[in-house]
């Protein structure tokens, strides 16, 4: 019994333990199984996501450690900056070091990388952009910076690094606070002087001013007028006395900026004031010959009164002494006379006048005078030798239907003359014979009466 009872704990432990051992066994055997499977997994992983990673975690941590200042540095510089291209930026800077912000003998940088120098207050030290200079003087805590001749290769990001005297051993590279610098298309334009009005005669001299942020940036300028061929001048300004035809004449100045081999201009017109002048027509062309018209009565004109001038003069017509009509327009004003009478006999005058001057014209309209029209009259006597006479009489201005009556007359008077001349024709061919028929009586001792003779004279004249 006490052996049984030994045995029996014996065995049940042995038991226990098996089963401890299987578990233990499996737990063993899937560890390594997971191992392997990691292991698996890690040599099927791409090896570009691998440094991609390691990359990743190297800028994080430089992000950190970057954004982690120490105390007593700092630094004031604006985080971008943008310029055109050929053109000029200062960049402003100031910063403390261990708490300090005046130095002996110390040095700044401008820097694109940990090797690169771009700038240096050393000009021993090599640099890599002659545009990039630094203007401030680090031992005043002063590390501003100018970018000149701007170009787009500029673009990028910069930061400055600070080294102090050998004795003070301090140096660090502002990370933190990197300036980007981003250099776009010149699209600036120069200014050119504001002239006002111009006026013809009176000299003049235009200044251009070409785009730029600083001092020390000289572009090369260009004018030119539409009216000229070729340049019309080189330098900053030009000197030039306005004519009538440079009224609306385009003028261009151009800024040229050969480092970048790029420029830009602007164009302006020129307003060129002058006095009126004037000019007469009969309707829209017509020229008047020595400032007079001579019309019928009943006639319409219209007279043209042309102006030109700038700024738009004012016009005015006037009749005599006293104003017809009058505008402000600048171009010219028409004046219409119809259906004209003795009472338009005048001299019409138009006027002109602006600030700058004033000048007139006239024109003077006449009457034709009344036309003489012949009239013929006849009359005539009997006589032993009668002789037609006419009478020639002067008659008013007729109208239409009085001429023709007067011609009627006339050609009813003509064939009455025409007749009494046939008569007198005959009558004198009688006369002739009966002188021969008496003459051969008295040959032939022959008698006639004269109481005969009488008689038959008077029958014939009858």
């Amino acid at each position: 019994m006490k052996i049984g009872s030994a045995s029996s704990p014996a065995s049940s432990h042995g038991t226990i333990i098996k089963p401890f051992w299987s578990v233990l066994k499996t737990r063993i055997l899937n560890r390594r199984t997971a191992i392997i499977g990691v292991k698996m997994r890690l040599e099927s992983f791409d090896r570009n996501k691998v440094y991609f990673a390691i990359v990743v975690l190297s800028q994080l941590w430089m992000y950190v450690w970057c954004q982690s200042v120490p105390a007593g540095f700092s630094i004031q510089v604006q985080p971008s900056i943008t310029v055109q291209e050929g053109l000029c930026v200062i960049i402003p800077c100031a910063f403390t070091a261990d708490y300090k912000t005046t130095f002996t003998n110390s040095t700044g940088y401008w820097k694109s990388d940990f090797e690169t120098n771009i700038a240096s207050s050393n000009t021993s030290v090599p640099i890599v952009k002659e545009n990039f200079h630094v203007t401030g003087n680090p031992d005043n805590g002063d590390c501003s910076l100018k970018v000149t001749d701007a170009r787009k290769q500029d673009t990028g990001s910069y930061f400055f690094r600070f080294e102090g005297s050998k004795e003070s051993n301090i140096k660090y590279n502002f990370l933190a606070h990197k300036v980007t610098l981003l250099v776009t298309d010149l699209t600036q334009k120069p200014e050119i002087s504001n002239l006002g009005h111009l006026r013809v005669g009176e000299e003049v001299t235009l200044t251009c001013f070409p785009p730029r942020n600083c001092d020390g940036i000289h572009p090369t300028i260009t004018w030119w007028k539409d009216n000229l061929a070729g340049i019309w001048g080189k330098s900053s300004t030009v000197t030039f006395t306005p004519l009538l035809s440079d009224h609306k004449t385009s003028i261009t100045c151009e800024a040229n900026y050969p480092a970048v081999r790029s420029s830009t201009q602007k164009t302006i017109v020129l307003d060129v004031q002058y006095p009126p002048s004037i000019n007469i027509f009969i309707g829209p062309s017509g020229m008047i010959a020595n400032h007079t018209m001579v019309l019928n009565e009943g006639d319409s004109v219209i007279l043209n009164c042309s102006v030109i001038s700038n700024p738009a003069a004012y016009v005015t017509w006037t009749k005599g002494e006293n104003t017809v009509v009058s505008s402000v327009t600048g171009q010219g004003l028409e004046l219409y006379l119809m259906d004209i009478t003795s009472r338009d006999i005048n001299t019409y005058s138009c006027s002109a006048w602006n600030q700058h001057g004033d000048t007139s014209d006239f024109v003077d309209i006449l009457l034709q005078p009344k036309n003489e029209v012949p009239v013929t009259k006849l009359s005539f006597e009997t006589s032993p030798t009668p002789a037609p006479e006419i009478a020639t009489v002067s008659s008013p201005q007729c109208g239409p239907r009085e001429i023709d009556f007067i011609i009627l007359g006339a050609f009813i008077a003509g064939n009455i003359l025409i007749l009494s001349l046939i008569a007198l024709a005959l009558l004198c061919c009688v006369r002739r014979n009966m002188k021969k028929r008496q003459e051969a009586i008295i040959n032939n001792g022959e008698e006639l009466s004269a109481q005969g003779t009488a008689s038959v004279y008077k029958n014939l004249t009858e």
